[in-house]
């Protein structure tokens, strides 16, 4: 598969829609602590494992997005009974890749752990910037929060 391939995977169609709750990205550079805070508060019914692995994805689309695209715009979770999508907004056309990792390399592992963490992942080009999004299953069996905001 080839990372435009990747790009433009199908999005996952949930059964019921899912709800959405959205953190403005204003910041010259990323606050990563209160992007994942604002994760965690979010998703705080879920299973310690499951926030976890939202948080780790926040925080790579996050920083992509500020290391790679032009002012982002916004981060955006979504929810389902068992689905978690991320979506990360900012002014950049350039679509992530997965990149290649090596045992010296210090940096360029985000989209790689995005990729392994995810059920999917892809992103949406805007007539202007784009949308990462990422999915993650959730298998929490407590009731389904609704979000509001």
């Amino acid at each position: 598969m080839t990372a435009d391939d990747a790009a433009y995977l199908p999005r996952p169609r949930p059964a019921e829609p899912l709800e959405a709750l959205t953190f403005e990205l204003t910041g010259v550079v990323p606050d990563l602590v209160e992007t994942r805070q604002w994760t965690g508060d979010v998703l705080a019914d879920l299973a310690e494992d499951e926030i976890t692995d939202a948080k780790l994805v926040v925080s790579e689309l996050v920083t992509n997005a500020y290391e790679h695209g032009r002012h982002p715009l916004h981060l955006r979770l979504r929810r389902s009974r068992d689905l978690i999508r991320i979506e990360v907004t900012d002014l950049s056309p350039q679509i992530p890749v997965v990149g290649d990792s090596s045992v010296r390399a210090t940096r360029g592992r985000g989209m790689l752990l995005v990729d392994r963490i995810c059920r999917q992942w892809g992103a949406v080009r805007h007539a202007v910037g784009k949308t990462v999004w990422a999915v993650l299953t959730h298998h929490s069996h407590r009731p389904t929060t609704v979000l509001s905001g």
